[in-house]
């Protein structure tokens, strides 16, 4: 994408710059720093937004919602933590979300690579402490203790959420799962997370396997928190990502994986790990829109 395109109706439209109005709260996490592999991810913010630009989408979604008619998205920025270290970086995000919070919206992240969640789940739990499970789409588990000697490595994720968050791990369901090692399955199965290979999905179809998830969770939850790391697709529909994995799911796929999530509730979500300097023409990010698109569409 060009640099030097401005934003023509970021969010299909669907914006209010009136907080007072707002039911959905976009936070950008411009954070790479423990990417294992691509630098980049920190420009996938901006670059989300110029991709969900309203001189290209219409408002409507496949599920015949009117976006328009839907949501009035307030956009309060990225997060100033480009000179942070981890802990820094959890702060400001932590006190970003918690002075938006008194305004009873939803929350949407634009990552980042993948530890953009493991700061915002964090902060959520820790700003209002409700049982939330996680839907987790990604090719990796990120399960691992540390990852080159990093704890906070993005590969580390749902290991550290686990770790420093009351989340019960069995209300974790991780879906694309196709580059995982023998000590992070263990893991898995020793904590009860519930995994979905790529396998899985593809053999069931992107709606069935949402539908059986969605059956699965459990009803005392209070709500769930969807991460979306692009790497889920096959480089072929996202080259741009930090660690691409062939082999993946097709956007059709996924957009039918998130059709089957209608009616859960979903607490927050997110979208990460755009890589954009390795993003030809744009596949990766438009991808991105496409699905932002649906999420909006189902909740």
């Amino acid at each position: 994408m060009n640099e030097n395109v401005q934003i023509n109706q970021p969010f299909f439209g669907a914006t209010t710059d009136n907080i007072n109005y707002a039911n959905l709260c976009v936070l950008g996490i411009p954070w790479d720093i423990s990417s294992s592999f691509r630098r980049g991810a920190a420009q996938g913010p901006e670059y989300i937004r110029h991709a969900t630009t309203g001189a290209l989408y219409n408002s409507i979604t496949e599920t015949d919602r009117d976006l328009k008619q839907t949501w009035q998205i307030f956009d309060i920025g990225d997060a100033p933590i480009s000179e942070a270290n981890e802990m820094d970086a959890r702060k400001k995000i932590h006190n970003m979300i918690q002075k938006y919070s008194k305004y009873g919206m939803k929350f949407f992240f634009l990552g980042g690579d993948h530890l953009s969640t493991y700061f915002t789940f964090w902060s959520l739990k820790k700003i209002k402490d409700l049982r939330i499970g996680l839907v987790y789409l990604d090719a990796h588990p990120d399960l691992y203790d540390q990852y080159e000697g990093n704890p906070y490595s993005h590969a580390c994720v749902v290991k550290r959420i686990i770790d420093e968050t009351n989340i019960e791990p069995e209300t974790i369901t991780q879906v694309g799962i196709r580059s995982s090692t023998l000590e992070q399955k263990q893991f898995a199965e020793q904590m009860k997370i519930n995994t979905v290979s790529i396998k899985d999905l593809q053999t069931n179809g992107g709606f069935a396997t949402a539908q059986q998830i969605k059956a699965q969770l459990p009803s005392y939850l209070d709500g769930v928190y969807l991460s979306i790391d692009l790497d889920i697709l096959d480089p072929a529909f996202a080259p741009g990502v930090g660690n691409p994995e062939p082999g993946g799911a097709t956007t059709r796929e996924i957009i039918d994986f998130i059709h089957g999530l209608q009616g859960t509730n979903i607490y927050a979500f997110d979208v990460v790990e755009l890589c954009p300097k390795f993003d030809y023409a744009g596949i990766s990010a438009l991808a991105a829109s496409k699905i932002i698109k649906e999420v909006l569409g189902i909740l």
